[in-house]
């Protein structure tokens, strides 16, 4: 498969405008409230923390959701995403909001670069995806929650790290199922004409999200951190891809319909189950209450035909 001119732009650049964007706070209300354990630490690091809404009437064959925010994985937090968390509570599933640890972007911009590999990278990121996961596992009893019923749902960079972590092989059956809401699908940006002609920071960025420097050499790093290139047949995880209309943040091209239509189709190669999911109107950060409504709505109803 050949990439774009702009592909580094758009994964790199894409993001960190979007990082700048937060989505709207959902103005609806769970009417059954759900109880709430606050930063309940899964790690030693501040940042492997997650709140933990528990449902109420819950029993062990409560499904458990594993709620990811989203952020360039440079930023973002848990908070962002409360009000879903909510509403996904009051869905009836158990909801793991979680935070993780972020790629440095100190310095970033600055001219010259700073070469500096950040001690955390996207690699370390979905560890902590595996970290929470053995988290909801092993207090599933105590929280009186499935251990056999766990999917995750993704936004933006946490769709992303949530789809590593899901057809990575430490998912052994743990995660059943994932919604990807308008994750960075493919972040290989060497295959293309005069892709040394980008502006620094984004090489900067990608030393830090992998630990290498972009180069022809280190093609494979980068598709390490693409699941367009990480899906595989080994791991059949049942996914729910959503696109919105408007995803080209700033009016760059790319993540664009073209680049989640060649996921679905590698997926479907592979014989993963998917789902596409198209959300007329609906820009990146789904900053519309009715767009947040929909994509969880529709998230829900495919965890509750794939959970078994």
């Amino acid at each position: 498969m050949k990439f774009s001119a702009n592909l580094i732009a758009v994964t790199l650049v894409l993001f960190f405008l979007a990082s700048c964007k937060k989505s709207v706070e959902p103005s609806w209300k769970s009417e059954a409230q759900a109880s709430l354990l606050v930063d309940v630490a899964y790690g030693p690091d501040p940042k492997q923390t997650m709140d933990v809404y528990l449902p109420p009437n819950r029993t062990t064959n409560t499904s458990v959701i594993i709620l990811v925010h989203g952020g360039s994985f440079i930023g973002g937090d848990k908070r962002e995403l409360a009000s879903q968390a909510k509403y996904l509570a009051a869905s009836g599933y158990a909801v793991l909001n979680v935070n993780y640890r972020l790629v440095n972007s100190a310095g970033l911009y600055n001219i010259p670069r700073q070469k500096q590999i950040s001690s955390i990278k996207i690699s370390d990121q979905v560890a902590d995806m595996a970290l929470a996961v053995e988290h909801a596992l092993a207090n599933a009893q105590n929280w009186v929650v499935s251990k056999n019923r766990v999917a995750m749902v993704g936004h933006s960079a946490g769709a992303t790290l949530s789809l590593l972590y899901a057809y990575n092989d430490v998912n052994s059956n743990k995660v059943k199922a994932v919604s990807n809401l308008a994750g960075a699908l493919d972040l290989v940006f060497t295959n293309v004409p005069n892709w040394q002609s980008y502006p620094p920071y984004l090489f900067e960025a990608g030393l830090r999200f992998t630990g290498v420097e972009v180069s022809l050499e280190s093609k494979t790093a980068y598709e390490n951190i693409s699941p367009l290139f990480v899906a595989n047949e080994k791991r059949p995880v049942p996914t729910l891809n959503v696109f919105p209309q408007n995803n080209d943040v700033a009016g760059l091209p790319k993540q664009d319909f073209t680049t989640f239509r060649n996921f679905t189709d590698k997926l479907n190669g592979l014989k993963v189950p998917n789902e596409f999911v198209f959300v007329a109107g609906a820009d990146h950060v789904f900053s519309k209450t009715d767009d947040w409504q929909l994509i969880l709505d529709k998230s829900v109803d495919y965890f509750n035909k794939n959970l078994k």
